[in-house]
């Protein structure tokens, strides 16, 4: 087929094919200059300048739209001697770097793009500032993938007159062009009005579906889709799947402190490639290489300048500079941890900062966000895993399934044989005190409203082999000297005759090594402490979350103070320290409650405190929507301050409570040291 007989396809960019600022660069300078808007029928006349040179673009733009009350703008822009010249110049400058770096192709487009082009000619019709067009074909490479492109700066229409003129613009008649859009109003309408045949895009979640979006348009055309479906599904695209990244984000970086401990998610995402034959590689973007730690206390105050300091950290920067050099061609990126849900360590406006520094250095990588965090709007990323991932894993890399997917649990048969994850995997460094966390079972009996661990799991717990778990534990023992462990397992005594075989093999295989657990007032009894004990354990969590009465716990774990003081007491007999962990929030207390509460949880006698504040996470019982979390700017942590304000938690309260956890300090202070 001849270049000239091929039908014609028509795509806009802005929020079809590309992402770009909400704001344009001429609009936001003008308004901070000017503190004004500018005319709508002034910015459509505009658009038409066909100066690509900032300054000379901005001198046409004043003669248009500046008014007389502001034509010192225009005499300055005129003058390079004019004090104002360089300061007007700069902020424009500045205003188009910002506008620039948010360009970048959608998930999907190029390989859509590049499929289409070996049977249809491809045009872009588009309105665009001339400043943006250099960095459009020289960054984005935008000749490479179209026939043609007409923007309303070279031509001097906007884009609804060159739909008027298209026949001509093209040599095409109107039967072989088809207009793609992905917005009503602003695509398809014009189209027809300029009649022409148009097809509604729909992007899924904000990642275009190639195989669909092929399918859709030459059944459009009437060509036989079945012919085509090696290109239709999408299976001609080529990564390398033996170079996989997976990418622990910023979290507690942006609250001052950071966090060594390895994403118990990434790393068996990272075991289960390797088992599978795919090379993968982690970064964690959160570590340090030492034990140095801010008080929890300290990171509540910090939490305030959380989103500043997501524009300011340099964790982001040193991974871009790493991922320029490694560019691997699928890249995971955590949101939370899938496997440590109760314990907060995802943000996702950072996960998804993290995907769009690999979307604008990669734009063909294909990006999977995983974890508990994840938010509900999605611009960079190709595929969206909710639950885990594990089964998953080989749709991902063969098959590029896209959009947003439920990940099964795994299953308990196939979790006992799980790979234990390969230290060497990780490329950022390692502080060998902080690869002291196992994981024994997966899930919890309980089905807690406030919980990700419900939300999750369902109730439904599956265990790893005891052999697995205590090959893993010595393989750490004998390679880093780690001789104190930390179990992660929300309800690490439900099972008791499995917590009885487990501790009986950890004494035989493992006897000079210690460590710590979580669990439930409600399955502990003195046979499974005594066990515990002798078996190395040094430190029970347990978790009462509200100090008040049982008629404010959640359903599924009421537990009176009284019964709480009695099963401390039993385990510090054994000689174990026992932590509580105290939830503030939940409801509207009143601040009389909240003192009482104070009482019931000092009067506890534990060995420490954990202060948290209840975190309603969207999509869970007891959560709020996301618009609502959204528009709060909550963090993610459950020290976030914005919770303060928000469960209406009195400040003398907060400070009292705080004070209980810094007075018994915590129950790793020999291993890590925190700084006051």
């Amino acid at each position: 087929m001849n270049k000239r007989d091929k039908k014609i396809l028509l795509f806009d960019l802005w929020e079809t094919l590309i992402f770009g600022a909400k704001d344009s660069a001429i609009s936001v300078f003008y308004k901070e200059m000017a503190g004004e808007e500018v005319e709508p029928d002034q910015l459509k006349k505009c658009m038409l300048i066909k100066e690509p040179d900032p300054r000379r673009f901005l001198e046409q733009f004043l003669h248009t739209v500046t008014p007389s009350n502001h034509s010192s703008m225009l005499l300055s822009i005129n003058n390079p001697r004019s004090p104002l010249y360089k300061k007007i110049v700069k902020k424009f400058n500045e205003a188009i770097k910002t506008d620039l770096a948010e360009m970048r192709w959608m998930p999907g487009a190029i390989e859509l793009l590049e499929s289409l082009k070996k049977k249809y000619g491809l045009f872009v019709v588009s309105n665009l500032w001339a400043y943006q067009k250099k960095y459009l074909y020289d960054a984005m490479d935008l000749k490479k993938y179209f026939d043609r492109c007409l923007f309303s700066c070279d031509t001097g229409m906007n884009k609804n007159d060159l739909l008027a003129d298209i026949s001509r613009l093209s040599g095409a008649n109107p039967g072989d062009i088809l207009y793609v859009g992905s917005s009503y109003e602003y695509d398809i309408i014009p189209a027809v009005k300029a009649g022409l045949s148009a097809v509604m895009m729909r992007n899924d979640n904000n990642c275009i579906l190639p195989g669909k979006v092929e399918q859709m348009i030459d059944e459009e055309f009437n060509i036989d889709a079945r012919a085509l479906s090696a290109s239709a599904s999408g299976a001609k695209t080529r990564l390398n799947i033996k170079d996989t990244l997976i990418v622990i984000p910023p979290f507690y970086k942006l609250l001052g402190s950071h966090n060594n401990r390895m994403n118990l998610g990434a790393s068996s995402i990272s075991a289960s490639l390797t088992s599978r034959g795919y090379g993968n590689k982690v970064y964690h973007c959160d570590s340090e290489p030492h034990e140095k730690y801010i008080t929890r206390y300290q990171m509540v105050f910090n939490s305030i300048d959380f989103y500043s300091a997501l524009e300011k950290e340099g964790a982001y920067k040193k991974f871009e500079n790493f991922y320029k050099k490694q560019k691997s061609g699928i890249v995971f990126v955590t949101c939370g941890d899938i496997l440590n849900p109760s314990f907060d360590s995802g943000n996702w406006d950072s996960t998804k900062k993290i995907a769009k520094i690999v979307r604008k250095i990669n734009p063909r990588a294909f990006i999977v966000a995983v974890g508990p965090e994840l938010g509900n709007v999605s611009e960079d990323f190709d595929l969206i895993v909710h639950g885990e991932a594990e089964k998953l894993l080989d749709d991902i890399i063969k098959k590029k399934a896209r959009g947003s997917v439920w990940g099964d649990l795994l299953p308990e048969i196939e979790l006992r044989d799980l790979p234990i994850f390969d230290i060497k995997n990780m490329v950022t460094d390692i502080s060998p005190a902080s690869l002291d966390t196992i994981i024994w079972r997966r899930g919890c009996i309980g089905t807690c409203s406030f919980c990700r661990v419900a939300e999750i799991n369902k109730g439904k717990v599956r265990l790893r082999s005891i052999a697995s778990v205590i090959k893993e534990m010595r393989l750490r023992h004998d390679a880093f000297r780690i001789k104190n462990f930390y179990i992660v397992d929300a309800n690490f005594t439900s099972n008791k005759a499995a917590v009885l075989d487990f501790c009986k093999a950890l004494k035989e295989e493992l006897p000079d090594v210690s460590w710590r657990t979580e669990s439930r007032f409600d399955t502990i009894d003195e046979e499974v402490i005594a066990a515990m004990k002798r078996a190395g354990c040094t430190h029970i969590k347990l978790g009462l979350e509200n100090a008040l009465h049982e008629k404010h716990q959640v359903k599924t774990k009421k537990v009176s103070i009284e019964t709480a003081r009695n099963r401390i007491a039993l385990i510090q007999k054994h000689g174990i320290k026992c932590i509580v962990y105290l939830m503030l929030g939940g409801k509207w207390f009143t601040s009389s409650q909240y003192m009482e509460m104070y009482r019931n949880a000092e009067s506890l006698n534990a060995d420490g405190y954990t202060v948290s504040f209840f975190n309603p996470y969207p999509s869970t019982p007891a959560g709020i929507s996301f618009e609502e979390w959204n528009k709060r700017k909550f963090t993610g942590s459950h020290l976030d301050i914005r919770l303060i304000d928000f469960w209406k938690i009195p400040i003398n309260v907060v400070e009292a409570f705080f004070a209980l956890e810094l007075k018994k300090g915590r129950e790793d202070r020999n291993v890590r040291s925190f700084i006051r």
